[in-house]
C-alpha cells in the first residue's frame, strides 16, 4: 500500500467518525423518530431511533471519499453495488422507524437485498467441515449465503436492545475483520470494514451510557447487512484470506443468545413470531443488572470470541469447528444459569401481551419477527 493510499484510509476513516458523530447530535437534538415507552421498553422518556441516520451518513460519506481518490481503476465499480444495497437495507429500516412496514414486508426486503447481493458479488462456496476440512456447497452455496445474511440481520436487530450492546460489540469485530482481510486477496474491503467501525465509535457516545439516542432500524438494518456481506466478501471461497468461520465465530455471543431464546421458547411452545423480552440480556437487565453491566460483560464475551475467530482463522479447516465447540461450552452453563433464575423469578410466564401490567422495564426493537 502506498503512503498515499494510507494517508487516504485515515483521513476517510476519521471523516466517517466527525460526520457520524456531528448527524448524531443533531438527530438527538431534533429528537426524529422518537420511540416512545411501552411495556416493553428500557427507557422512561421519548427517544429518538434515527442513529441509523448518523451511521450510515458517516459510512457512505468516507467510502464516496475513497473511492473518489481511485477513481482511476475499477474500486469505485467495485464498492458502488455494495455502498447501493446497503442504502437499500438503511432506507427501508428507516422506513420502518417512521412507520412500522410489518414483518412479511421487512422480511421480504431483506431476502431481495442478499439475492441481490449474491447474484453481484457470488455466494461461499466452500466451508470448513469438522474432520473433512473444506467442502464445496455446489448448488446450496448461494441459498446458503442468502440465508446467512438474512439471518444474521435479524439476529443482529434482535441483540440491539440496549444502550451499546450492538454498537460497541460490532466496533469491536470489525476492526478484527479488517485487520484479518488486509493481510491478502481481500484487503479492499479491510476499509470499509474500519469505516463502518469509526462510524459506530462517532456514533457510540450518543448511545452508550446516556442512552440519548438509538439507533433504529435503520442502523440495525444496514450494520447488519454490511457485517453479514463482509463476512461473505473476506472468506475464503470468495477469494479473501478470512475462513467463513471467522464472523460467526466472533459474533457467537449474539448467535449463541439468540439461537438459546428461540429453543427455550419453542421448548415452552410459545409462539416464535411474538414479540418478547426473554433474550439472555434482557433476562439479565430484567434481573436488575444495569445496561453498562451487561454490555460490558456481552463486550468482554466478544473480545474472547473474536480472540478465538483470530486463532481458528490460522487453524487447519479440519479443525476449525473446535473453536465454535469451545466457546458453546463456554457459553451454555452461563446461559442456563441465567434462564434458571429467571424461571425462578417469574420472568418466564405469561407472554408479554398477557402482562399488560408489568412496569416498563426494557426496550427491544420492533421485528423482523421472522426468527424471534
Amino acid at each position: 500500500m502506498s503512503m498515499a493510499a494510507a494517508v487516504m484510509i485515515v483521513s476517510a476513516a476519521l471523516i466517517a467518525g466527525a460526520f457520524s458523530h456531528a448527524i448524531a447530535r443533531y438527530v438527538a437534538w431534533r429528537k426524529i423518530f422518537p420511540d416512545r415507552p411501552n411495556g416493553r421498553s428500557n427507557h422512561k422518556r421519548p427517544t429518538p431511533r434515527a442513529g441509523g441516520f448518523a451511521i450510515f451518513g458517516g459510512f457512505f460519506a468516507a467510502m464516496v471519499l475513497y473511492a473518489a481518490f481511485f477513481a482511476q481503476n475499477d474500486v469505485p465499480n467495485l464498492y458502488a453495488p455494495l455502498i447501493g444495497f446497503a442504502l437499500a437495507a438503511f432506507a427501508f429500516g428507516a422506513a420502518d422507524d417512521a412507520r412500522p412496514l410489518g414483518a412479511r414486508i421487512k422480511l421480504a426486503a431483506q431476502i431481495l437485498i442478499a439475492i441481490g447481493f449474491v447474484a453481484v458479488f457470488g455466494a461461499v462456496e466452500r466451508v470448513p467441515a469438522p474432520f473433512v476440512g473444506d467442502i464445496d456447497l455446489g448448488l446450496a452455496a448461494a441459498p446458503l449465503t442468502v440465508f446467512w445474511i438474512v439471518a444474521f440481520m435479524n439476529a443482529f436487530n434482535f441483540m440491539d436492545g440496549i444502550n451499546g450492546i450492538a454498537s460497541a460489540c460490532a466496533l469491536f469485530v470489525l476492526s478484527a475483520i479488517a485487520v484479518a482481510a488486509a493481510g491478502g486477496g481481500g484487503a479492499m474491503w479491510a476499509p470499509p470494514a474500519v469505516f463502518l467501525a469509526c462510524a459506530l465509535f462517532g456514533y457510540l457516545p450518543l448511545n452508550f451510557p446516556s442512552g440519548r439516542l438509538f439507533m433504529g432500524d435503520g442502523g440495525s438494518q444496514s450494520i447488519g447487512f454490511l457485517i453479514a456481506a463482509f463476512a461473505v466478501l473476506t472468506a475464503s471461497g470468495s477469494g479473501g484470506p478470512v475462513t467463513p468461520l471467522f464472523t460467526p465465530v466472533a459474533f457467537m455471543p449474539f448467535l449463541f443468545d439468540v439461537t438459546f431464546t428461540l429453543v427455550h421458547r419453542f421448548r415452552r411452545k410459545r409462539n416464535l413470531f411474538e414479540a418478547h423480552k426473554e433474550h439472555l440480556y434482557q433476562l439479565l437487565v430484567r434481573m436488575g443488572r444495569s445496561h453498562e453491566q451487561v454490555t460490558t460483560l456481552y463486550l468482554t464475551l466478544t473480545v474472547v470470541s473474536t480472540t478465538v475467530a483470530i486463532v481458528a482463522n490460522a487453524m487447519n479447516p479440519r479443525l476449525q469447528f473446535i473453536a465454535v465447540a469451545l466457546l458453546i461450552a463456554l457459553f451454555a452453563p452461563l446461559a442456563f444459569a441465567i434462564y434458571k433464575r429467571a424461571s425462578a423469578a417469574g420472568l418466564l410466564g405469561e407472554p408479554i401481551a398477557k402482562r399488560i401490567s408489568e412496569p416498563p422495564v426494557e426496550r427491544s426493537h420492533p421485528l423482523p419477527a421472522a426468527a424471534e
